[in-house]
């Protein structure tokens, strides 16, 4: 139990859409990221990171599982991650990690895993086998982000909403949190 306590805790944060050198951390001119560049300051920013397939849900399975997209087959949003790979949420589970999802994976599950009418099998919008799910975004949840962020540039006022506060409570708590948005 000594041992656990000591181990360092981990923050993965993984977003769409974003050029390697929009951060300012990373050296823009013009982007100005303070709270990214504090949590970048204090940990490992991979400044030589590429994405192994575009678009984002073959870019999730290579990070997620290590693999190159013609290894894991995941070759367009919807595509079923063939559940003999392991991932990054198994791997740190097996290391006695508790590995907390707040948004989403984008996963399909392997069909051959599942029983033919699982409701599972209408979306590839699942949740990566080994997460624990303490906060899914939801269809409203891009417009509490972005009432978020009105509030931080003085657009509006009010309290930022609770959904986003929640997600620096769960990273101060120590558990392992990973955003995939």
């Amino acid at each position: 139990m000594a041992n656990r306590d000591r181990r360092p805790n981990v923050l993965l944060i993984s977003c769409d859409q974003w050029r390697g050198d929009c951060l300012s951390a990373a050296g823009h001119p013009v982007v100005k990221t303070p709270n990214v560049d504090a949590l970048a300051a204090e940990g490992v920013l991979f400044r030589s990171h590429y994405g192994g397939a575009a678009p984002c849900s073959p870019a999730r399975a290579c990070l997620y599982t290590g693999l190159y997209q013609m290894n894991n087959r995941v070759c367009r949003n919807g595509t079923p991650l063939d559940a003999r790979h392991g991932n990054i949420a198994l791997s740190v589970r097996a290391l006695g990690y508790d590995p907390t999802l707040f948004g989403y994976t984008d996963v399909s599950l392997d069909p051959r895993l599942l029983s033919p009418g699982d409701p599972r099998l209408r979306s590839y919008e699942g949740v990566l086998p080994g997460f624990s799910v303490r906060q899914a975004l939801r269809p409203s949840a891009p417009l509490l982000c972005a009432s978020w962020a009105h509030v931080q540039a003085g657009e509006r006022k009010g309290p930022p909403t609770r959904r986003v506060s929640g997600v620096f409570a769960s990273a101060r708590g120590g558990r392992f949190v990973i955003s995939a948005r």
